[in-house]
């Protein structure tokens, strides 16, 4: 069987235009998933926002560390048997961002004959300070030896506008009583 050469001509053509369109570079059509490289592109769906069941409710307030017996004598040496008016206590900003009250007094040298520090917080512009007394000891002596005591509170949410408190149970007959709260000492 002899080919013309005009006859192999259209078939060669055939080929290489066949050819040509494989190398293009034109992407291929496939059924398979594309490789991980390649970022799908995103569909549009409908999104439903959900209506709330419940309120936010806000976190609770921070609270400050639980009040501490003061017992640095060059704390409770800054203060004088004179400093405290009587059967009240003497409440003091003890530092100047307000985190700290010192309440001092005077009393027997038996902290069992003392008031001790419970509590503290800022109620409607106010310190509100707790103290709570020991169990009545039958055996126990207060003694007429009077000295300076103090309790420090760390407070939280207070600020220079605050200049009164009330302090409940500072005596055991008293309820509660209303002092103005001292501004810290200036150093000398």
């Amino acid at each position: 069987m002899r080919h013309d050469i005009r006859s192999i001509i259209p078939l060669a053509i055939v080929g290489v235009v066949a050819l040509a369109g494989c190398a293009s570079g034109a992407p291929a059509e496939s059924s398979a998933p594309p490789p991980e490289s390649e970022t799908p592109v995103p569909t549009v769906t409908e999104t439903v926002t959900p209506t709330p069941t419940e309120t936010a409710t806000a976190e609770p307030p921070a609270t400050a560390e639980p009040p501490y017996r003061i017992e640095d004598e060059a704390v409770l040496g800054a203060y004088s048997l004179d400093d405290v008016p009587g059967d009240e206590p003497l409440v003091v900003w003890a530092d100047a961002e307000h985190t700290l009250v010192h309440v001092i007094g005077t009393g027997s040298g038996s902290t069992a004959c003392q008031p001790t520090g419970e509590s503290i917080e800022v109620d409607d512009g106010m310190l509100e300070i707790d103290f709570g007394w020991p169990e009545d000891d039958p055996m126990m002596a207060c003694t007429a030896d009077l000295r300076v005591f103090g309790w420090a509170f760390p407070v939280t949410g207070a600020d220079e506008s605050i200049t009164q408190a009330n302090v409940d149970e500072w005596t055991e007959d008293a309820d509660e009583i209303t002092v103005d709260v001292q501004p810290m000492a200036e150093p000398q």
